[in-house]
């Protein structure tokens, strides 16, 4: 037990079933047994999910600032997202997918 520098057999001798279940009960949210059991709220708590969140409020506040801008004769240039090392765009390749209709001639390598 990380938070009690014990086991939970000692825990309990210690300091007594009552205390280990008031502690249980105010675990800090990076214990994986929060975690566990408040899994719905995980994604929020930990510090990934409020850098997507504060990522997402920085790109909405840069596309008001240029609504607000383009609306008023203002010369402003589109705004870009703010950086996500988890949206990395990567190297792509091509540049237009190409339509259903030539995809058969494509891929089968024409009539033959």
């Amino acid at each position: 037990m990380r938070y009690l520098g014990k086991t939970l057999a000692q825990a309990v001798a210690h300091f007594g079933w009552g205390a280990i279940i008031d502690f249980a009960a105010h675990l800090p949210q990076e214990s994986a047994t929060w975690l566990a059991v408040n899994s719905d709220r995980a994604s929020f708590a930990s510090r990934f999910g409020s850098s997507a969140i504060l990522a997402d409020i920085y790109d909405a506040i840069s596309a008001l600032a240029y609504m607000y801008a383009k609306r008023n004769g203002g010369t402003a240039s589109k705004p870009k997202g703010y950086p996500r090392p988890w949206r990395d765009a990567g190297e792509r390749f091509g540049s237009d997918p190409i339509p259903i209709s030539d995809f058969d001639d494509w891929y089968y390598g024409g009539d033959d």
